[in-house]
């Protein structure tokens, strides 16, 4: 049945037809703006998703919502093994019955990895968008992934030579972070009385992100506040599903705040930000705002980091730089105090003003817009009658 619609599109007979999955809030955002530039270079698509409220307005037709059931780490996955396979299950059956012309996948390895196998062992070809950090954390899953798609687009400039000894197709294409921020559009107001400097905590996305990563924020955030009074507190809550637990782990203090909404409207007008890895710290750093980089992990997952992760550094502004821009520490729960002293330097407006001054460099250097639309390309070369050719 596969090989019988191939042959059909690739004869014109229907219009191609591709399927992009994204298992998280942050692959949801940048699979619809990937989706957006396809529709853009192939307004005949038809294009099916995976995916969450942001590629559901993207012109796709949103098959399932896996976005807030995304997990890291070991444990977590196994947690939740019965619902991985429940939906694993009913990929394979959309597969099977409507097979598309191209799988796109976009990080999330814990389901996408299995999944993009699967389909190329149906004949359907596929590209691993963002190709997960697996570098950081377990190197030797690189090959694994390198082996299952036709096409690897990478994001960070370091990881074209980390994938190439294991794949004849890999790109860079930048970093889609920077499209969202380059046309992001007039921001929300805080709603807050005051211009007191905000001291901002950008926790992550994800239940787990915030269960093992917050309480630690909090707790420096408290310290900091004792050696400056007049600092404001705020927690991003980027859903609003997410509040109930932000408010359990500040427990009623009135002193921290809680942002319900895009992150870089706190991002823009912090004076400080004490983040947990990820796009965030790009995102803060594109805004010019000081900050820690503080990733919650476990001592498990410190020692595999510390033994076999292959990058100098975790925080993707380090990486970006190549060298040691902003603090960086791997944190357990307990931690406050070990963050608030990484923070602490950052009071002084001088060394504020050394921070901004290198990221500001790095900004102009190196956060390019147009990797959304680089990445669509990619991908339509590879798909007849999609209308774009190989440049």
């Amino acid at each position: 049945m596969v090989l019988l619609s191939r042959f059909a599109r690739d004869w014109n007979w229907t219009v191609p037809r591709i399927l992009v999955c994204a298992g998280e809030p942050s692959g949801d955002l940048h699979g619809a703006r990937l989706v957006k530039e396809c529709l853009k270079l192939s307004p005949d698509l038809q294009v099916d998703a995976i995916g969450g409220q942001h590629l559901a307005k993207s012109g796709a037709t949103l098959r399932a919502d896996r976005t807030d059931k995304a997990v890291m780490g070991w444990l977590p996955v196994i947690a939740q093994m019965g619902s991985i396979l429940d939906h694993s299950a009913r990929f394979v059956e959309e597969l099977l019955s409507s097979p598309p012309d191209h799988l796109v996948v976009i990080d999330y390895p814990g389901l996408h990895g299995n999944l993009a196998a699967i389909a190329r062992r149906m004949g359907i070809p596929v590209t691993y968008y963002i190709c997960p950090q697996v570098w950081a954390w377990a190197p030797w899953r690189i090959k694994r992934i390198a082996r299952c798609a036709d096409q690897l687009l990478v994001v960070i400039p370091f990881e074209e030579q980390l994938y190439a000894p294991f794949h004849p197709d890999v790109r860079h294409v930048g970093n889609p972070v920077f499209d969202h921020l380059s046309d992001a559009g007039e921001m929300a107001e805080i709603p807050r009385d005051g211009d007191a400097p905000i001291l901002a905590l950008l926790p992550g996305s994800r239940r787990q992100e915030l269960q093992n990563g917050l309480p630690a924020l909090i707790s420096a955030a408290r310290e900091l506040k004792q050696d400056r009074p007049d600092l404001e507190i705020w927690v991003s809550c980027q859903r609003e599903e997410l509040r109930p637990l932000i408010d359990e782990i500040r427990a009623g203090d009135s002193d921290i705040h809680v942002y319900v909404g895009e992150s870089r409207a706190l991002q823009a007008r912090a004076r400080l930000a004490i983040v947990c890895s990820g796009t965030a710290t790009l995102e803060t750093a594109w805004h010019g705002v000081p900050m820690v980089v503080a990733y919650p992990a476990n001592e498990l997952q410190r020692s595999m980091y510390s033994l076999m992760g292959v990058a100098p550094f975790f925080s993707l502004v380090n990486l970006f730089a190549g060298e040691a821009v902003v603090p960086e520490r791997l944190i357990e729960p307990g931690d406050g105090a070990a963050v608030a002293r990484l923070a602490r330097p950052l009071l002084d407006d001088q060394a504020a003003s050394e921070q901004v001054a290198r990221l500001v460099e790095l900004r102009k250097e190196k956060f390019h817009p147009g990797a959304s639309e680089k990445a669509a390309r990619s991908i339509l070369e590879r798909i007849p009658g999609s209308g774009v050719s190989l440049t």
